[in-house]
Formats: structure tokens, C-alpha cells, sequence
């Protein structure tokens, strides 16, 4: 069972975000390496001579030219530069979007027991009667008076 979240602040800056902005970066940074390494090797394969580099992020991300050197650098650009680019942004997108979803909680848009509890046949009697007492042992359309 989850705690319940409060709140006080947990660090002594005030807040979190401090933290969560680190592991946001440092997750992005890994997935571009990542992902620079292997749009790198499929562009290797599919233009250039066909053999897949060993997996060093560092490189791919500092010195792709060491790794994939047949590539020509418009090819080097795009496939280690620009497709990775745009994967990392789309998923630094998809993650604060879900990651906003989730902290607002579940608006499914549908009513809720409670939202609809004042429109029951109980609370509409309740509410006449509050509002005209006269009709207290009075019979309804809906039924006996409760």
C-alpha cells in the first residue's frame, strides 16, 4: 500500500523538482547515447559498410567519426545526430505528458457515485421535503414519502 503523499517538502530546497529535473536529464542523456549508438549502426548497415561498432555511448555521442569512419558526414549527421534527436524529444514528450497525467490523478470524465448521489430518487425526496416540510406524508410519483 502506498504511502499518502504530503505536503511537506522532503528536501531542503522546498521541493523536488530539483531531483526529478536530474534524473529527467540524466535519463534523456542516456537514452540519446543509446539510441545515437544504434541509429548509428543501422545507418552504418544500410549505407555504409555494414559492420556494427562496439557499444560506447561516449563515443557515439563525442566521436562518431571513430567509430562509423565510411560513413560520409551528411550520413554521419543524420544517423547519429538528428534521428536520435528526434527519438530522445519524443520520448522526453511522451514521459512528461504521462508523467503529468498521472500526477493530476485518473479524470476518466465520467461521474462519480458521489456526483450523482443528489440526482437519486432519496436525495431528490430528501430535498423536497427540505424545502416544502407540508409534504412530509405525502405519496410521490416516485413512491412513498421516506
Amino acid at each position: 500500500m502506498p504511502s499518502p503523499r504530503t505536503s511537506a517538502p522532503s528536501t531542503t530546497t522546498g521541493s523536488d523538482a530539483l531531483l526529478y529535473l536530474l534524473f529527467g536529464v540524466l535519463g534523456a542523456v542516456m537514452a540519446f547515447g543509446s539510441l545515437t549508438w544504434l541509429t548509428g549502426n543501422l545507418t552504418n548497415t544500410l549505407v555504409g559498410n555494414g559492420t556494427w561498432a562496439p557499444f560506447r555511448v561516449t563515443d557515439a555521442l563525442l566521436h562518431p567519426e571513430v567509430l562509423w569512419p565510411t560513413l560520409s558526414t551528411s550520413m554521419l549527421m543524420v544517423g547519429a545526430r538528428v534521428v536520435p534527436g528526434l527519438f530522445t524529444v519524443a520520448l522526453v514528450v511522451t514521459a512528461a505528458v504521462l508523467w503529468m497525467r498521472w500526477r493530476a490523478g485518473s479524470k476518466s470524465g465520467l461521474a462519480r457515485k458521489a456526483d450523482l448521489a443528489p440526482l437519486l430518487d432519496k436525495e431528490i425526496v430528501a430535498k423536497a421535503k427540505s424545502l416544502r416540510p407540508s409534504l412530509g406524508g405525502r405519496e410521490s410519483k416516485r413512491g412513498p414519502a421516506r
